[in-house]
């Protein structure tokens, strides 16, 4: 059975029209017994149409909150697809009717906890699973997770309460509708002048194909769009012969925009490669033997600058997906391929490497290491005189969540990066986003910063100040003033659920514009806040909302964005402070020699 989109959005509308609230509770019942057979027989015979699976679903579930079929599949597809933390109270009625009706009950609510950022209540039923399955230990159920699964999950909460909820200097942007559409949108690359980005996509628009694959989605084909006057233009099909009526997808960009690297599902799955001659796309050849296999599959690339050397993924290891590295002569001639260890690759899932263009910090999605769910983004900077990469960070929140991150690329200064991520803001299912980073841009990672000769030596330039020069009386000067400082810093307080600045506070802003444009040797720093009312994940959300928009606010009246680092810290709760005074966005004056 074959549903087309059009069909099953005309579908879900008749459903809507049939479900009336004056329907007596025994109708309702009936109907969401009616609804729940239909799910079924979708879910059983094209499950990956799991979309229209699940609404039916959640329909019966709202008309008849007793059904625990309706309710189990509604959380467990919310799970499978976009909105995971909505899983959680499906779960919850069904614990309440009948708390033995899986084994592993606790451990989705727990599910549905870690993705709502709730992570020690997500623990706390983790905890309370995984004391089950010790006492349970002969129990060998299909509704049983392992407790390796289990262990891991505990391990993802913990590192989220030491990550998730360390704020970083980044910032999410959605990129629009002229670069996302309602269907899945992923696999951003950009040259390396930034203004030109090819992407994937399952959008019905612009399409060469009518069909639909198995999961109800149009099959992948290649979009790209150009940065004209800073907008994006409204993307579009890439064309043959890069695009055919089957799956098509981009997977690496060479910096000059000139050789498209391509993913195909031929065989178990290989890498390919086209290059633009100035007119048009070359049609794509397979990549050598020494990197795609015949047994395995090559799922993403990445070239240095000379093209030299290619990172790609293979699931050729011992288990899942593997970060490796391939080296070309001078001739053109590729060697053996080389995994790149246990430092980058884990027994879980490596996926979509992106080298930096210092040539040495290496960008990548990865399912293992010290995440928090999902795929997160981590970085690794590889040290050429130990010939060792470094222990990869992950880059924290906002940029990982516990959802999957992935497809990370980073622009030339360092400043930008885009990925792909199901979050607020997007328009659909996976939609492309734009990070940025804020703070002292001698700290931005994967750029090498220009430095001055000095005999052997080489120092950090810096800018010297107009009003206080680098000399050793600037720290007596910041002394003297010190006292000063501490009076213009300045809470900005924000209505519930909002975060736009008020104008009592603007006067105060503008006086510390004026002190930032008098002393360059200042730099400022905010701190967002919200309530503890509400989820934690929207309160955090919130709170690096409202550092933002005061950043904005900075940015508007000339301050110049490397002396600012804005972060948030979600809700407080303090005795001493009403919920009022928690809404709120602080700003710190502090000196370069402190910040």
């Amino acid at each position: 059975m074959q549903i087309h989109p059009r069909v099953y959005i005309g579908f879900l509308a008749g459903l809507c029209l049939l479900y009336n609230p004056v329907f007596g509770q025994e109708d309702s019942v009936q109907l969401a017994k009616e609804y729940v057979e239909q799910a079924n027989q979708i879910y059983k015979e094209q499950r990956e149409a799991i979309e229209i699976a699940k609404e039916l679903y959640i329909l019966a579930a709202d008309m008849d909150p007793t059904n625990l079929r309706a309710n189990w599949m509604s959380g467990k597809l919310y799970l499978e697809t976009i909105n995971k933390d909505r899983a959680t109270d499906y779960f919850l009625r069904i614990k309440e009717i009948d708390h033995k009706f899986r084994f592993d009950l606790d451990y989705y609510i727990g599910r549905g906890y870690q993705y709502g950022f709730e992570f020690d209540t997500a623990l706390e039923y983790y905890q309370k699973y995984r004391n089950k399955v010790l006492k349970n230990a002969s129990y060998r159920g299909r509704d049983r997770t392992r407790i390796e699964v289990v262990n891991r999950r505990i391990f993802e909460c913990k590192n989220a309460k030491e990550i998730a909820m360390k704020p970083t200097q980044y910032s999410i942007v959605p990129l629009g509708d002229a670069i996302n559409s309602p269907w899945p949108d992923y696999a951003p690359v950009l040259n390396e002048k930034g203004n030109m980005m090819i992407f994937t996509s399952r959008r019905r628009e612009g399409n060469s194909s009518e069909d639909v694959d198995r999961d109800n989605f149009y099959f992948e084909e290649i979009f790209i769009s150009w940065k004209i006057n800073g907008e994006w233009t409204n993307a579009k099909n890439i064309g043959a012969p890069i695009n055919t009526k089957y799956h098509d997808a981009n997977i690496a960009l060479s910096s000059d925009g000139n050789r498209l690297y391509l993913y195909k599902d031929e065989g178990n799955g290989d890498v390919y490669y086209s290059d633009f001659n100035g007119d048009s796309w070359s049609a794509p050849t397979k990549l050598s033997s020494k990197i795609n296999s015949s047994y395995y599959a090559e799922s993403s690339v990445s070239e240095t600058s000379s093209s030299e050397v290619i990172f790609y993924t293979s699931n050729r290891g011992n288990a899942g997906f593997d970060i490796n590295m391939c080296v070309q002569d001078s001739k053109g001639k590729w060697y053996k391929s080389k995994n790149l260890g246990p430092v980058i690759n884990t027994k879980y899932d490596e996926e979509s490497p992106f080298l930096a263009y210092d040539g040495k910090t290496l960008y990548f999605s990865s399912k293992g290491h010290k995440g928090y769910g999902g795929f997160d983004i981590f970085r690794s900077v590889y040290d050429s005189a130990s010939g060792q990469w470094s222990e990869p960070e992950n880059l924290g929140y906002p940029i990982n969540t516990p959802d999957d991150e992935i497809y990370f690329h980073a622009t030339k200064d360092g400043r930008r990066g885009y990925f792909a991520s199901v979050r607020e803001g997007g328009i659909g299912f996976t939609d492309i986003f734009m990070v940025k980073y804020h703070g002292d841009e001698t700290a931005v990672p994967g750029v090498t910063v220009a430095k001055e000769q000095n005999g052997e030596n080489s120092t950090l330039s810096e800018k010297p100040s107009g009003k206080i020069q680098s000399t050793p009386q600037e720290s007596t000067v910041f002394e003297v003033h010190e006292t000063k400082l501490m009076d213009m810093n300045h809470r900005v307080y924000f209505n519930t659920s909002q975060s736009a600045i008020e104008q009592v506070h603007r006067v105060q802003l503008d006086s510390i514009v004026d002190l930032l444009n008098k002393y360059e040797v200042l730099n400022v720093e905010i701190a967002g806040y919200a309530s503890p009312d509400g989820n934690p994940r929207y309160n955090l959300d919130l709170s690096h909302k409202r550092a933002l928009i005061v950043l904005g606010y900075f940015i508007k009246k000339g301050i110049d964005e490397s002396r600012i680092v804005a972060r948030g810290y979600g809700s407080i709760e303090n005795e001493k402070e009403s919920k009022e005074e928690s809404r709120r966005a602080e700003v710190k004056i502090v000196s370069k020699k402190d910040g």
